[in-house]
């Protein structure tokens, strides 16, 4: 499951057994395709998390194994996708 809402667009992972909440920033997305809010509505968000996914799962379940569960879930952002 993928949504875009507000300034995220949220997923989920199976960490431990358990379904965790998961988001990249619309920032994080943006920069990495070198787009400008203006350029893109949440369509194209999705899309870019699409060509993008496996990094960005991986990124976030490397921030769950170092950092845990958290009640508020995990957050990938620019400095995690653009380093």
């Amino acid at each position: 499951m993928v949504v875009a809402g507000g300034d995220y667009v949220h997923f989920v992972l199976e960490y431990g057994g358990k379904i965790e909440k998961c988001r990249v920033t619309e920032t994080a997305l943006l920069n990495r395709e070198r787009m400008s809010r203006k350029d893109a509505g949440y369509a194209q968000l999705i899309a870019i998390f699409v060509r993008h996914r496996a990094e960005i799962e991986h990124l976030a379940l490397a921030k769950l194994q170092r950092e845990g569960h958290s009640d508020r879930g995990v957050v990938v952002t620019t400095e995690d996708l653009n380093p």
